[in-house]
């Protein structure tokens, strides 16, 4: 603070300063954004406030002091005190289509419309890069939806699709509901469904849709469409009661109608490639529980139908014998559970019962290297699991339940790896991303199942998102297969402090602060920053945007939430009454948020933690915790809140996106690992090879060696090809 006095008063007095006070002043400024930057990602907002309105005291023309102390007033719930500031803003740096953007946004959530309207048409004269195009184009159209013009917004909201792909999702939402408003049922419908394809993390969207159905008498789709919103949201109550009372208007099984994977037979007999591997070349046997909800519970069945495609025997557990003749190939049997006697029937093709127990027992293959198929699972609770026929290598246990029975696959590990390795990534993805994934995946799960089982089915992992999504042969690749067998063994140890973890886009920098990039230079020195981050594209430089196969939305996403659904879920804690504001609690180094407070006319209510924090907002909704919050007013009331979020998971471990970009730069899975783990990496099984080192060569220092060394200089008569003489004519 002295040190800018006393160059302010070098100023007024008219002596020109000095370089050490000019050194002293810049080194004042930098401290004052750090400290500032600080205050913000601690929550305290106040402080931040008066720390860039000292900034702003120095009289610089710079834009960005005055910017951040319009988001702090924002953040604070002072939206008609933020309006002075990103005035202040736009005067300051007229060309600037992104402070437009935020100004226009600002009277929006006033009600301001008209200016709203201007300030976004001022964003689309000035802007230069399509994101602030597109964001222009979405407000004005929210503008004049909000504003009860719904035909004016119509080409607005498909301008900017054309604009911004990341917007494709929330803007396809929006023109549903204006369809819906306008009764054109069949164009909602559609819009809906777009939406849902292009982000199908979007339970809201999924509700909407169901109702459409359920509006225009469509049952069956609309039990479709509720069986997805609890396969996102589990816990939605309104959407389990829907459930049960469509399912007494669809004839047949409801779950008949679903887009799922039904086999006829077994399609695969065991290639030669697989015998040459022993059993300890595998790995370990592990034990995956099937059909598993997304918390890992395994759910009970009543009914399945079993098929090996080689001879397959029936194995009593507790007898520890064979119990029946073994079936031939492609021989069905019927697995039914008798809730009267709560007995496991064992049938026939024909019907007839061929053996009857309450104790465990298993389906084995007579030959190794052949698969058992699972047909027409019948679970008593389908939320959030996937009814697909399963093809598994391995050993298929039954386990008797009080209300049904479990399924247990018994497998070796890198067998296991071939499907999780694939299903982690999209299809088509580079070798590389698929050895990194295969090594990180063998060396997690061999973490996971050092101690032994607690439950009583003594599984070490499950078959969900819970653990690793596994689905059998189903989802397995070529690509990933032979990633694992490229490097069998092969594990890391990551050192203290990090776990082996891994998330599909981190959007910047993982939670560790490890940038998604080579060389690390992009520096959030300001809440205005963060901003930028959300609304605009990735940086060109990222790891994630040297791969097209990266899906967009892991990157970036917005959502546009009512405050009504929101209110309820709060309401489970405490009365809050009419939310008039949301207010982060604190944020980490890298901008994920800790915690929300939720502030009503009757109360407050906050929320800490990852899970707390997407609950309550939209549970199965957030694909991340690093996101920015723009609200909509109506009075002093909140009508809408507007989440503008970048990647997708927690941000911990092994970025999946920058795992495929860098992968297509011709990187090692050694060397992308090293880039999230560091150099205190260990390697077991596995020696990075040594890195080359280029030595320049030396320079010559005497005259007699830059003689020796001497060349002529190259000149266009070099270029010239030599004339070949003639040779003489022997006489």
């Amino acid at each position: 603070m002295k040190r800018c006095l006393r160059l302010l008063c070098a100023l007024l007095i008219g002596v020109p300063a000095g370089p050490a006070i000019a050194a002293d002043a810049e080194s004042e400024i930098i401290d004052t954004y750090r400290g500032s930057l600080s205050e913000y990602l601690g929550g305290r907002y106040s402080a931040a406030e008066s720390g860039y309105q000292y900034l702003v005291t120095l009289g610089s023309a710079d834009p960005t002091p005055t910017a951040n102390i319009a988001l702090m007033l924002r953040d604070q719930g002072k939206p008609n005190e933020a309006a002075a500031q990103w005035l202040k803003a736009t005067l300051l740096d007229k060309e600037n289509a992104f402070l437009w953007n935020q100004r226009a946004w600002n009277y929006l959530s006033l009600g301001r419309f008209r200016e709203a309207r201007d300030g976004f048409r001022k964003a689309i004269e000035t802007a230069t890069r399509p994101d602030d195009h597109g964001e222009a184009q979405l407000g004005l159209a929210l503008a004049e939806t909000i504003d009860g013009n719904d035909k004016a917004a119509i080409p607005e909201f498909k301008n900017a699709m054309r604009r911004n792909t990341y917007l494709r999702p929330v803007i396809s939402l929006e023109l549903a509901r204006l369809k819906a408003r306008r009764r054109e049922y069949s164009a909602a419908i559609q819009y809906y469904t777009e939406s849902l394809s292009a982000d199908k993390k979007q339970p809201q969207a999924a509700r909407e849709l169901a109702r459409m159905y359920e509006k225009t008498g469509q049952a069956k789709a609309a039990w479709q469409a509720y069986k997805f919103v609890l396969d996102l949201a589990p816990r939605d109550e309104p959407a389990k009661k829907k459930l049960a009372k469509l399912e007494r208007f669809i004839e047949g099984r409801p779950s008949d109608s679903l887009p799922i994977i039904r086999l006829a037979r077994p399609m695969f007999r065991g290639l030669s490639d697989d015998q040459p591997n022993s059993s300890s070349q595998k790995g370990p046997r592990l034990r995956i529980g099937l059909f598993n909800g997304p918390q890992g519970s395994p759910r009970h069945l009543t009914r399945f139908y079993v098929m090996g495609s080689t001879t397959t025997r029936l194995w009593d557990v507790r007898l520890d014998d064979e119990v029946v003749e073994p079936a031939p190939p492609y021989r069905q049997w019927e697995i039914l559970y008798r809730a009267d006697s709560r007995l496991i029937e064992i049938r026939d093709t024909n019907g007839n019962i061929i053996y009857v127990t309450k104790q465990a027992f298993r389906f084995e293959p007579h030959v190794a290297g052949f698969t058992i198929l699972v047909k027409n699972p019948q679970p008593t609770d389908s939320r959030g699991i996937d009814l697909s026929d399963r093809e598994l290598r391995g050993v298929l246990e039954v386990i008797p339940t009080p209300e049904g029975f479990h399924l247990v696959n018994e497998i070796p590990l890198e067998e296991y790896l071939y499907g999780i390795t694939a299903g982690a990534l999209p299809p088509g993805s580079p070798p590389g991303a698929y050895e990194t994934l295969s090594v990180l995946m063998r060396s997690k799960v061999l973490e996971r199942v050092q101690g032994a089982p607690t439950n009583p089915e003594r599984t070490h992992l499950c078959d969900s998102e819970h653990c690793f999504v596994y689905r059998g042969l189903a989802k397995e690749r070529a690509d990933a297969t032979e990633a694992v067998r490229k490097w069998p063994g092969v594990t890391i140890k990551p050192p203290s402090g990090s776990g082996l973890e891994m998330h599909r886009s981190c959007g910047w920098s993982t939670a560790y602060g490890i940038q998604d990039r080579r060389t690390p230079a992009l520096t959030i020195r300001s809440p205005l920053d963060f901003e930028r981050l959300t609304h605009q594209f990735p940086n060109k430089k990222l790891f994630h945007e040297s791969s097209a196969i990266v899906p967009p939305n892991w990157n970036r996403w917005v959502r546009i939430l009512d405050l009504k659904p929101i209110r309820r879920r709060v309401e489970r804690v405490v009365d809050v009454g009419p939310i008039k504001r949301i207010v982060v609690l604190s944020r980490d180094k890298t901008g994920r948020v800790q915690g929300l407070r939720i502030i009503g006319a009757r109360g407050q209510a906050e929320f800490k933690g990852e899970k707390a924090v997407k609950a309550v907002l939209e549970p199965g909704g957030l694909r991340s915790t690093l996101f920015t919050l723009s609200p909509l007013y109506r009075g002093k009331r909140m009508r809408r809140l507007i989440v503008w979020g970048a990647g997708t998971g927690h941000g911990r471990g092994v970025c999946l996106a920058g795992t495929m970009g860098q992968s297509h730069l011709g990187r090692r899975f050694d060397e992308i690992l090293n880039h999230y783990y560091g150099q205190a990496l260990e390697f077991r099984g596995y020696t990075p090879p040594k890195r080359i080192t280029y030595e320049p060569s030396p320079v010559i220092r005497t005259k007699k060696a830059r003689q020796q060394h001497w060349r002529k200089p190259r000149t266009r008569s070099h270029r010239r090809r030599p004339r070949k003489r003639r040779k003489p004519k022997s006489p």
